[in-house]
């Protein structure tokens, strides 16, 4: 076997890239084991280039599905050469980020170029990790395939074969098909570009678990730094949810296979923010290594968001979206649809099978509220989602909130006008069967559509609250279900007494102090802080730089009304004891929600058929 290995690989990678080639494919390879600088090798045994060719593009991505920013992936690329079948170099030539332009393409056989990964780039406009790659020699490699591999204008079309050489103890976790060749070469068959961006995939040691969801095998793969989360734990978050959004989609999903690829950072951020990326079959995470208590309802929320996708736009999508063009890109005019209905499904998920009370996701849904109060009210949702790349840009992320509240009001605006009959749910299955994952809608059609299938009354809604300036109704559809809405209500909260506003860090000492007094709520000034107190301990362990966000978010996590507090400060020269008994404190708020005790038989009828029937004291066990 050691001798095979040494002598037959030039041998039978020829023949493996003459066969490519007479297939007409992409034969790319990367090699794991060459990194240099957080930068790797990438050749290509190219497709057959047709004789007519003389000047041909290749590209590497502009932006991509999903991320709706312009990235401009081929920033990332260099030392790009072209050859043709006796090795000798074609003259090319690079006039943007992300194309070059080769010419007597028709004799080009081989281009070789070298890719810097985006975690660690010192470029501006940072790239969202969930997007993009990571290469750490030994450790771990995430590849977003928009940032490695690239297309000839015109043949997006042509499959693809990635040959990946890597370290033995490095395992690949992905959706994607993979023809092992031994225990550390793996080749991926990817039927053409699209569905290769659309499957990112991720080398470390393994650490996977496996769940069975109706006829759907899930793969769960977590790379933790410190092996402070696991793949158990995550699998054991997320399979009631997955579980939940079966039945929530009718009993069974519309996909085989899924995998949630998970890298878990004991970093910071490079660009600022944590998240994760859908895809048709999988979805990849880039989340902090926190305290797995800490990390549980955010991973539940986030998986059933990403996991719903599945629906829209997998199976539910435009021509825009269908034929994505990745260097000049047309937006489609339904984020409403893309992003806003799933991200409403990701929470009405957990209210309707049960695993949340509807007290819950009503506050969930005055959060929205109030999110949305950040945006644009009347900047209709269908120009925003046009024009979110560049003039609305900073309008886009209102889709995670005005975009899940139109989703909301749609379904009660179709179990109102269907007595209860019918369900948002109801008309995604319609809109799947329709067209699916192959038959993209005209961007233009999608509401008449709709009206055909449902209502006259849901081409008005359409008409003046997400085509129109108008906004959204939600006290009156509150009232057919029996709930009833108030533009301000006064809720309690959980703090930290104001502290997280009202400290201040001395780096030199590694101390914390009351920095802003003033900044203190009531419950704050209560328990006896003094301006210029240096706060030594809390409940018994010692407040540091290195401890004190996980010191605080595990007292916020676990605290309860009356619980005891004590507090040790520094005040001048001498130690001083806080003690004192948890509370919460009241605070005024825009929007909230309240059931209704006197609704009508038919309300109450309405409002089972969308929330279910758990509230706080009629929850599952």
């Amino acid at each position: 076997m050691y001798i095979l290995r040494i002598f037959l690989p030039v041998l039978l990678i020829g023949l493996f890239n003459q066969s490519i080639n007479a297939q007409n494919q992409y034969a790319y390879k990367v090699d794991l084991n060459e990194i240099s600088n957080d930068k790797l090798k990438v050749e290509l045994n190219t497709p057959t280039i047709p004789k007519s060719k003389k000047v041909l593009k290749f590209h590497i991505p502009k932006l991509v599905p999903g991320t709706y920013s312009i990235y401009d992936f081929g920033r990332f690329v260099s030392e790009f050469k072209a050859y043709n079948k006796r090795g000798k170099r074609l003259k090319v030539a690079h006039p943007d980020p992300n194309t070059w332009v080769i010419s007597k393409a028709h004799k080009l056989a081989k281009i070789t170029y070298t890719v810097d990964d985006t975690w660690d780039t010192e470029l501006d406009n940072k790239i969202f990790e969930p997007a993009g790659t990571n290469f750490e020699a030994g450790k771990n490699f995430v590849f977003n395939n928009s940032s490695v591999f690239g297309f000839f204008e015109g043949m997006e079309r042509v499959p693809y074969k990635i040959e990946v050489d890597h370290p033995k103890q490095l395992k690949l976790s992905t959706a994607l098909v993979n023809e092992q060749v031994d225990e550390d070469t793996d080749i991926l068959s990817i039927p053409n570009y699209m569905d290769l961006v659309d499957g990112p995939f991720m080398y470390s040691k393994p650490d996977f678990t496996y769940i069975q969801v109706g006829g759907c095998k899930v793969l769960v793969a977590v790379y933790s730094p410190t092996g402070k989360i696991t793949s158990k734990f995550i699998a054991g978050e997320i399979e009631p949810i997955l579980r939940a959004q079966k039945e929530y989609l009718g009993g069974k999903l519309p996909v085989d296979r899924y995998a949630f690829i998970l890298y878990m950072t004991d970093g910071i951020s490079g660009s600022g923010g944590y998240g994760a990326l859908e895809h048709s079959y999988s979805s990849f995470y880039y989340l902090p290594e926190m305290d797995p208590a800490q990390l549980a309802q955010t991973m539940r929320d986030v998986a059933a968001h990403e996991f719903y996708h599945i629906v829209t736009p997998l199976n539910i999508h435009s021509e825009e979206i269908h034929n994505f063009n990745f260097i000049e890109p047309r937006m489609s005019k339904h984020l409403w649809l893309y992003e806003g209905v799933t991200e409403y499904a990701a929470g009405h998920v957990q209210v309707k099978q049960g695993l949340m009370p509807i007290e819950d996701y009503l506050d969930v849904v005055a959060g929205k509220m109030r999110g949305a109060e950040a945006h644009k009210d009347d900047l209709p949702f269908t120009d925003m989602s046009l024009g979110c790349l560049k003039q609305h840009k900073d309008e886009y992320l209102n889709v995670y909130q005005k975009g899940a509240l139109i989703g909301m009001c749609l379904d009660l605006q179709l179990l109102s006008l269907s007595n209860g009959k019918m369900t948002l749910q109801d008309l995604m299955n319609k809109l799947a069967e329709q067209f699916g994952a192959n038959n993209p809608f005209k961007d233009n059609e999608l509401f008449p559509t709709i009206e055909k299938m449902t209502f006259p009354g849901i081409g008005a809604f359409f008409k003046r609250y997400v085509a129109g300036p108008f906004p959204l109704p939600i006290k009156q559809l509150m009232e057919k279900v029996g709930i009833e809405y108030a533009e301000t209500t006064i809720a309690e909260e959980k703090t930290l007494g104001g502290l997280e506003n009202a400290i201040g860090v001395d780096f030199t000492s590694g101390s914390f102090f009351i920095e802003k007094f003033d900044m203190l709520n009531e419950f704050g000034k209560e328990i006896g802080f003094q301006e210029g107190d240096v706060i030594k301990t809390w409940n018994g362990e010692p407040l540091t730089l290195k401890n004190i966000n996980g010191l605080l978010t595990d007292f916020m996590m676990n605290v309860k009304v009356g619980d005891p507090m004590n507090i040790v400060v520094q005040r001048e020269k001498e130690e001083v004891t806080l003690n004192s008994a948890y509370r919460m404190v009241e605070i005024e708020q825009n929007h909230g929600f309240k059931i209704l005790e006197d609704a009508t038989p038919e309300q109450i009828a309405l409002r089972k058929a969308w929330l279910g029937e758990y509230t706080e004291k009629e929850m599952k066990p």
